[in-house]
């Protein structure tokens, strides 16, 4: 399993503090230039057209609903998929 990118901690950057209670942080710009570019591309992501055909796939549907009416799921499914 490939290990998570860590690209900030949270002891990297002041924090300030109304009433004793922690409000906000200080990054520098650079730190928020590449938040910014993160925050962009979250939020303006095109959703894959792999996925749109999946949801509308009437076919896909109908295979999965027969499969779930006739099979039963393996106690071990997990160990089954690591073995291959």
């Amino acid at each position: 399993m490939a290990e998570e990118a860590v690209l900030w901690r949270a002891d990297q950057f002041p924090v300030l503090y109304e009433h004793g209670q922690p409000k906000a942080v200080v990054v520098d710009l650079e730190t928020f230039r590449r938040l910014e570019l993160i925050l962009d591309n979250l939020l303006n992501r095109e959703p894959e057209p792999e996925d749109t055909l999946i949801a509308e796939s009437t076919e896909l549907k109908q295979l999965i609903a027969q499969v779930r009416a006739m099979a039963t799921p393996m106690p071990d499914w997990k160990q089954v998929i690591n073995e291959l």
